[in-house]
Order: C-alpha cells, then structure tokens, then sequence
C-alpha cells in the first residue's frame, strides 16, 4: 500500500472503523456520530454499493480522502485530534492533520502511540 494511500485510510480508520473500541469510555461516541453524519454524502458518493463491515468502508473513505468534502475531512481530522492529539504533540510537533503530513508521521511512529491513539491503531492493524 502507498504511504499516501496508508496515511489516508490510517485517518479515515481512526475516525469511522472503531466500531469496536469501547467510545464510551473514551468519551468519543458523539464525536464518532458527528463524523458518520458529515460524511454520510461522501460515504453515498464513493462508497455506494458496498456492504458495511471488516473495514470496507473506512478503506474507501481513505482511498478517496482527498475528494471528499471538507467538511467531513475536517470532521475526520477533529475526531483524529481527539485520539491522538497527546501523540501528535508528542510525536509530530507541527504536523497538520487532514494532509497526509500527521497521518504519516503517526504511521512512522505506530510503535510509539499510546491511549486511545494505540488502541485506533490496534484496530487498523487488525482490519
């Protein structure tokens, strides 16, 4: 997979594929709800057809990350925030998210992540 290609589905997986971390305790489900509602039209135009489940639709939402619509790009990138944001200070000082920039540094440092950002990461792995 392209690093491009790694970095985008790596936002998209953070922000939509977590249906079985526990949002809860992580205090994410509204986050989580806010980013499937603003990408709803993104998800109908590049993504119809396809049969939710073992990550079909976050790789797709990745695969046309840069096409979709900037607000569920922003939605998305919030949401990543609130995973990895210990992280991304951490590891990526300076890093903007939602261009690929942050994305590839946290993919650079997976072995590093930690909380809620580990736990996303995991989760990737596994799809």
């Amino acid at each position: 997979m392209s690093s491009r290609l790694f970095s985008s589905v790596f936002a998209a997986a953070f922000v939509i594929g977590l249906g079985t971390i526990n949002v809860a305790a992580d205090g994410l489900a509204a986050r989580l709800q806010a980013v499937a509602k603003s990408c709803d039209t993104d998800i109908q135009t590049y993504c119809t057809g396809m049969t939710p489940g073992g990550g079909k639709i976050v790789r797709c939402l990745g695969s046309n990350y840069m096409n979709v619509s900037p607000s569920c790009r922003a939605t998305m990138a919030s949401a990543m925030n609130d995973l990895c944001g210990q992280d991304l200070a951490r590891l990526c000082p300076g890093s903007a998210l939602g261009s690929g920039q942050a994305e590839s540094c946290l993919q650079s440092h997976i072995a590093d992540l930690k909380g809620a950002c580990k736990s996303a990461a995991d989760r990737l792995a596994a799809r």
